[in-house]
């Protein structure tokens, strides 16, 4: 069916040709978010936004006569945007990790971070080999994306994607299996800084 007609009966609020719709370009958008974001849990993320953001407008569908250059260009401007949050989001939290204050330990806090500092090594083994590694050259001796980057022989982009990965899979065990906010996730991280 072509794409104008799967257009005008999706506009009509028909979840059948929605369906045909998402099972044809799906795979594509997909690759496509990859292209941008390299990690596959945020472009299928961005994916399942895509298709929802379409649903949403659907509207508006049945007016649109070149469909795949519409489609990408709402792809591309949710790809840049989330690429625009993590940018920020990566540097506040390294804001704040490089401002947090050191504090004096009495040992009842002692014995609280050795807790913590289990449950987040036991987060940090749920992380692919190389994440771990590069998690460690960033947090655990302090080196810039960049100095990970040489020393391990990838890319800048391949190193940040890793941080960003490992910062979520942090912050949802944080919020999930602890019960704990992004700030005390901050206070956990502060062992493994220079």
């Amino acid at each position: 069916m072509e794409p104008k007609d799967l257009l005008h009966r999706i506009s009509r609020n028909d979840e059948e040709a929605f369906g045909e719709l998402y099972r044809e370009y799906q795979p594509g958008m997909r690759d496509f978010f990859m292209r941008y974001v390299h990690a596959d849990s945020l472009a299928e993320d961005l994916c399942q936004e895509l298709f929802i953001k379409l649903w949403n407008n659907r509207q508006q569908l049945g007016r649109i006569r070149e469909f795949r250059p519409y489609l990408h260009v709402i792809a591309r401007n949710l790809a840049l945007n989330s690429l625009k949050r993590i940018a920020v989001s990566q540097r506040a939290l390294g804001e704040l990790l490089r401002h947090y204050p050191l504090q004096q330990e009495t040992t009842e806090q002692a014995v609280a971070d050795r807790e913590y500092q289990v449950l987040l090594d036991q987060a940090l083994s749920r992380l692919p080999r190389r994440s771990r590694e590069i998690f460690a050259l960033c947090r655990e001796q302090g080196k810039s994306y960049d100095e990970a980057a040489s020393t391990l022989g990838i890319s800048r982009n391949a190193i940040k994607n890793h941080m960003v990965s490992t910062l979520k899979v942090l912050k949802s065990f944080a919020e999930k299996q602890l019960g704990v906010t992004i700030t005390l996730l901050i206070g956990i991280l502060k062992f493994l800084l220079p």
